[in-house]
């Protein structure tokens, strides 16, 4: 099967390939012990946080309640359209996870997660500046599917979201994560998957 990627993600989809290929390349750090399972609700504060750190969101909002929401929103928007994912856990947290879009399924617990989502949009819509917000990630999604019918082909397939914390990155987490979503793309009989990246 084939992939569309952006330029950015380009170079960050050849390093998981990269070892994929050269099982006998090591790193010289420690790589730590993994759990690999679905998303638990105790989970959700540090990946909401995960991703206000590697968004940056803390510099959008000077109120660390409302950049953690931006994290929140972000989160459950991916989750609750996804059809699979995985997380990663060391020492008792979560320290990435990976999440996929397979057409023809669907994740029995995603009615619960858009729950989720409408609550922390109700809870934005309580900031100053959580309208200027919520338009902006209604205007990325826009981009988003512009995109999509730019290029003019169709897609089975999407990798969604894919983050791993700064503490483990460089120790082959996202690498495993990767790896689990090629193959859950490949039992589905895949053909195209469109992967986006936010710089």
């Amino acid at each position: 099967f084939s992939f569309f990627v952006t330029p950015l993600l380009t170079l960050q989809l050849l390093y998981p390939l990269y070892y994929s290929m050269n099982p006998g390349k090591t790193s010289f750090m420690e790589e730590p012990i993994m759990e690999f399972r679905t998303f638990q609700p105790e989970d959700e504060l540090h990946l909401a946080q995960t991703i206000r750190d590697t968004w940056h969101y803390d510099r959008l909002s000077p109120d660390p309640e409302v950049a953690l929401l931006m994290g929140n929103i972000y989160f459950y928007g991916c989750l609750s359209s996804q059809t699979f994912h995985l997380i990663s856990v060391a020492e008792g947290r979560p320290v990435g996870i990976i999440m996929g879009y397979v057409e023809g399924k669907q994740d029995a617990a995603a009615s619960a997660y858009r729950a989720k989502l409408e609550q922390y949009y109700e809870e934005m819509q309580q900031h100053a500046e959580g309208q200027f917000i919520l338009k902006m990630f209604e205007t990325f999604e826009h981009l988003d599917e512009e995109m999509l019918t730019e290029i003019g082909k169709e897609y089975d397939g999407e990798l969604v979201f894919f983050v791993t914390d700064a503490s483990v990155r460089g120790q082959h987490v996202g690498t495993q994560l990767y790896q689990q979503f090629l193959q859950e793309c490949q039992a589905n009989h895949c053909q195209n998957i469109y992967v986006y990246t936010d710089e």
